[in-house]
């Protein structure tokens, strides 16, 4: 019976380390919250209203631009927010990977007495062929994966997608500082 006993309290001590050996594993294992790309500014402004400012994000995102396109424009209480695109091709005459199509970016502007936010997010490629589209720019590597789109290209793509993003925020600076006044009025 004594043997018995020790064989018993034996297994038990077995299954209970590999239990909470695994328990740790699993917990050490899980994946993490991704680091994903946001540019994000506050901008204080004079004494000018919310209402004012916000009103100023909303002529912004109707605003055309001929650099980039801006799709989904929405305003909800006080914040506007859109989608900018950007065309995006080689310049080389025979490029090693096609990746035409575009970068495409979430843009929030939220607004508060006196000052302004905004956050630029969700910055990903997606070709027109939808072979070569890369996706996140936070990716190591693209989506079409790298045998398709090596790393030099996929690192050029990245930094144009970047350059894309210093140009929607310079946009949103000098939209911001017009009046909302000056954007009822039509240019000839």
């Amino acid at each position: 019976m004594k043997k018995y006993l020790q064989k018993f309290i034996l297994c038990f001590l077995v299954l209970f380390s590999v239990t909470s050996l695994a328990q740790n594993v699993t917990e050490d294992d899980a994946p993490k919250k991704k680091n994903e790309t946001k540019i994000s500014e506050v901008v204080n402004t004079d004494s000018l209203p919310a209402s004012e400012l916000l009103k100023r994000a909303v002529n912004w995102v109707k605003l055309e631009s001929s650099r980039y396109g801006k799709t989904s424009g929405i305003t909800t209480g006080s914040k506007a927010e859109c989608t900018a695109t950007f065309p995006v091709k080689p310049k080389e005459l025979n490029p090693e990977v096609d990746y035409t199509g575009k970068i495409s970016m979430k843009v929030i502007i939220e607004c508060k007495d006196n000052k302004y936010k905004y956050t630029i997010s969700n910055i990903k490629h997606i070709s027109t062929s939808g072979r070569t589209s890369a996706g996140s720019i936070d990716n190591k590597v693209p989506e079409c994966g790298s045998m398709i789109m090596g790393d030099i290209v996929w690192k050029k793509l990245r930094g144009i997608a970047l350059k894309g993003v210093g140009v929607v925020a310079e946009d949103i600076k000098e939209g911001m500082n017009k009046s909302s006044a000056d954007g009822d009025k039509e240019e000839w």
